[in-house]
């Protein structure tokens, strides 16, 4: 029997990791093959980097397992080629990583709550 025969019968469907290289992460493993799921989706469906950015942002800020830091800030995603960036974001909430075949750079981090005074 097939892995896709397999499937079908237990109704599951493998989730494929697009290959990636990736420069910094400090988020936890599930939420970084969520993300890394997410940004092969953008890139398979959009072909305007910001569009990508918008696909990953929308699903990260719409997603409550990945907005578990109540009050914190909303999730950033920066997406291209060639870009310069200085950035402060929640401690271990960021990722920075490569998706080759595509030739794109992902930065993506939470920033930090806003506080009333």
């Amino acid at each position: 029997m097939s892995d896709e025969e397999e499937e079908e019968q237990s109704g599951t469907k493998k989730i494929v990791l697009p290959e990636y290289m990736t420069r910094t992460n400090e988020l936890r493993q599930d939420l970084f093959e969520k993300i890394l799921v997410l940004a092969g989706e953008g890139v398979a469906k959009h072909k305007l980097q910001k569009d990508i950015a918008q696909h990953v942002k929308q699903a990260l800020d719409t997603d409550q397992e990945c907005n578990e830091l109540v009050g914190k800030g909303p999730w950033q995603v920066i997406v291209g080629r060639s870009f310069a960036s200085a950035v402060t974001h929640e401690a271990m909430h960021i990722c920075f990583f490569d998706l080759p075949k595509y030739q794109e750079t992902f930065l993506i981090y939470k920033s930090l709550g806003v506080q009333s005074v």
